[in-house]
């Protein structure tokens, strides 16, 4: 017939070839099933295999047009089919009796349920059992046959939570049929086949040692033949036709004991948990080893120890991304298509003199430079270390906008902190806000690198000193054997310096300062410290209350994890990063009702909560005194308030807020543009368009040399030392054992 198909059913050693057609039903192929290998119906189930499907159930007149259709679209000839034993149940209490070995004559000794049982409280009779273990001889593959009994021995539903607890199914029950039937072919190749070659043994219980190991033909035997004795083997080859690999001899009988599925297994080694994990790392680059430890123990019932799935993990995403020597090679094409995808879009690329090492890359989206506008004329600056094969360090710029949010504004690249890189670096954000037409406010560590850069693509900017920074180095001129009690007293003295509105006010802290902590150090710490980098009393420009760096700490610690990717996706996954934020926050902006930002909204409620018993007296339309602890002055058309607050954090004070409540004016009006939503939902108004790599060229069509670098012996550290001020001795008392600032003198906790 036309349609006919020849279908291979085995079961154990036994071979049997069955025609089959359209108008063959499951029935009939099941009674003949029984009747050539002597099987009793509902003793078994069929699996089905050809060249592109394996492991297909096979139960039902459905089941077996399908197979028809699958096998005629695919032009094969020959079905493979699986006749495997399956648990016989009786009178529905379960007693598993497991590593019995199953046969023609075996199935023969069991009888029918209604020979065994006559009522629910029969037992089965031991002769029965013993025929069943004694029939071990005649064997051929591996039976578990459930026997129910109302016997409070076996009776699991009967004990609670002594009983055993239940199974689950882990997601490596496919590689139990992952090595089928002779002909099978692998795709992938030798890799593939390894690959489910050692999958197989780790789900079937058994371990295998190679013969034969090359890239054209690999042999594999059971580790128990020179012991037990055991036939089990497979032999596949490489065609020189299409490259796959096929199974040429397999005999998939095993004739050796205690084939046990292990949580341990020795085959399972950093390769296979990599084709295993492959896919997590994917969707999460920066996924630890531990929670990969987890995922196999709850997910594949697999233990592994923290080493392999570290290695696992890299070499998944070596497999992923590449060699990070060849990720250089694709920065070329990212920068190209980052340039026609957002346009307008500001990206250098340095290739040094010769065009064929890399030096350094800018990057500024354009969503970066439209958003900017409706932020803050101010830039936070700083540098932090790339942890990835060929290091580096990752120079950023950074804004606050109008809801005291990080916005990334410009990244770069290069090779360290050095007076060249920051200033090359600056120079492309002097190109990028050519036509700004604001004052720039630039705000930075005293990194002796920074200073010099600022100075000079910047030199009519304001710039200060963080305020952090600044302390740390304070705090380094005492010696340690200055207690730690002086030392915050000094530096608390210090930041009411800073925070001085006026120079009159200054001086006399000042004054304060030099009594309390030594007038020679504070004189020699303040000696090469520009007033004007630091003190609000000096300041040229304008900062908006903002005296430290923490918003370039926040960026840093927002790409940590990011850093130790290679260079092409350490750059796309910010990219990624940037691209979700920015929509997410319009989304939320649109949200909102208020006129203000919300953290501005609430901060100005809190503050008109705290005055409303002032009294306020009216000088002109426009001039009032408030008379609170003490009496200040508001001038609404100046925006002025002796308090200075207003001036300098760019909204009302608690005093201006009474005046404009009292006036009968908006509270809004008074307020800086930019901490209005309007300016919000602007900021985030155009978003970062993605960048598909499905036509990404391959890496050796544009060559592209890393940098000259030396990588250190071990492992690259992935966390900053910290230095002696970030660090604080924990002081443990020896009376209670407890760390909380007291010692065994002091100690006052009951015992």
């Amino acid at each position: 017939m036309d349609d006919s198909r020849v279908a291979k059913c085995t079961y154990g050693a036994g071979t049997l070839m069955v025609i089959l057609s359209s108008t063959t039903t499951f029935d009939w192929l099941s009674n003949e099933l029984c009747s050539r290998f002597k099987l009793k119906l509902g003793h078994f189930e069929l699996r089905y295999s050809f060249t592109y499907c394996s492991n297909c159930l096979l139960e039902s007149d459905d089941d077996l047009k399908v197979m028809f259709m699958v096998c005629g679209l695919m032009k094969d000839q020959l079905i493979h089919i699986s006749v495997r034993d399956k648990a016989v149940v009786v009178n529905h209490v379960q007693t598993v009796y497991t590593n019995i070995i199953a046969s023609p004559f075996l199935l023969e000794a069991v009888p029918n349920n209604d020979n065994i049982a006559q009522d629910e409280d029969t037992c089965i009779d031991s002769s029965v059992a013993g025929s069943i273990v004694d029939s071990n001889a005649a064997s051929s593959s591996c039976l578990s046959i459930d026997f129910d009994s109302t016997s409070s021995e076996f009776g699991n539903d009967y004990l609670g939570k002594y009983g055993s607890c239940g199974g689950r199914k882990y997601l490596s029950t496919d590689w139990e049929g992952y090595i089928t039937h002779e002909g099978q072919k692998f795709e992938g190749g030798v890799s593939e086949f390894r690959d489910k070659l050692a999958k197989y043994a780790i789900e079937n219980g058994f371990k295998m040692k190679y013969l034969k190991n090359e890239p054209r033909r690999v042999t594999a035997v059971c580790a128990k033949k020179e012991s037990d004795g055991c036939e089990w083997h497979v032999h596949a080859v490489n065609s020189n036709v299409n490259g796959f690999f096929y199974i040429k001899n397999l005999n998939n009988v095993h004739s050796c004991t205690g084939l046990i599925r292990e949580k341990r297994n020795k085959a399972m080694g950093s390769r296979l948990v990599s084709s295993i994990v492959k896919d997590k790392v994917r969707s999460n680059p920066l996924v630890r080893p531990i929670e990969l430890i987890t995922d196999l123990k709850e997910n594949y019932g697999l233990d592994i120890p923290y080493h392999v799935a570290w290695y696992g993990k890299e070499s998944a995403t070596k497999d992923l991304h590449g060699d990070e020597e060849l990720s250089y090679a694709h920065l070329p094409w990212y920068v190209d298509v980052l340039k026609a995808s957002n346009v307008g879009s500001y990206c250098v690329l340095d290739c040094g003199e010769d065009g064929s090492r890399f030096q350094r890359i800018f990057i500024c989206f354009k969503a970066s430079i439209d958003g900017f506008r409706w932020c803050r004329p101010m830039l936070f600056i700083d540098g932090t270390f790339v942890t990835n094969k060929y290091k580096g360090t990752l120079l950023g710029a950074t804004a606050k906008n109008g809801n005291k949010e990080v916005f990334p504004f410009a990244f770069a690249i290069v090779s360290g902190e050095t007076v060249d890189n920051w200033r090359w670096f600056l120079q492309r954000i002097s190109e990028v806000l050519v036509n700004e037409g604001r004052q720039l406010t630039f705000i930075y560590d005293r990194h002796g690198a920074i200073i010099d850069a600022v100075r000079t693509v910047f030199p009519s900017s304001p710039h200060g000193f963080c305020l952090y920074h600044l302390k740390d180095n304070l705090k380094k001129k005492y010696p340690h054997s200055v207690g730690s009690s002086f030392k915050d007293h000094i530096l608390w003295l210090f930041c009411k310096l800073l925070y001085a509105p006026t120079v009159e006010e200054y001086q006399e802290r000042l004054k304060k300062l030099r009594d309390d902590g030594g007038a020679t150090i504070i004189d020699k710490f303040l000696a090469d410290l520009p007033v004007q980098n630091f003190a609000n009393a000096f300041f040229p420009g304008k900062r908006y209350g903002e005296v430290s760096n923490a918003l370039s700490e926040s960026f840093n610690s927002w790409i940590k994890e990011v850093r130790r990717l290679p260079i092409y996706e350490l750059i796309d996954t910010i990219r990624i990063k940037m691209m979700e934020m920015i929509s997410r926050r319009k989304l939320a902006s649109e949200k909102w009702c208020s006129v203000l930002c919300p953290v501005i909204e609430d901060e100005l409620k809190n503050l008109a909560s705290k005055g409303r018993h002032w009294r306020i007296c009216c000088a002109s339309e426009s001039i009032f005194e408030v008379h609170a602890d003490l009496s200040v002055m508001v001038n609404l058309d100046e925006r002025f308030c002796s308090c200075y607050q207003w001036q300098l954090l760019g909204f009302p004070c608690q005093h201006a807020i009474q005046v404009i409540h009292h006036s009968g004016l908006c509270l809004y009006d008074f307020v800086d543009e930019y901490y209005k939503a309007d300016f919000y939902r602007a900021t985030y108004a155009t978003p970062i368009f993605p960048i598909p790599d499905i036509e990404k060229p391959p890496p050796g069509d544009v060559v592209l040399l890393p940098p000259h670098t030396r990588k250190p012996p071990g492992r690259p550290p992935t966390k900053r030392f910290k230095s002696s001020s970030e660090t604080k001795r924990q002081v443990k008392c020896k009376r209670c054992g407890a760390c909380d600032r007291h010692n065994r003198r002091t100690c006052k906790a009951p015992i």
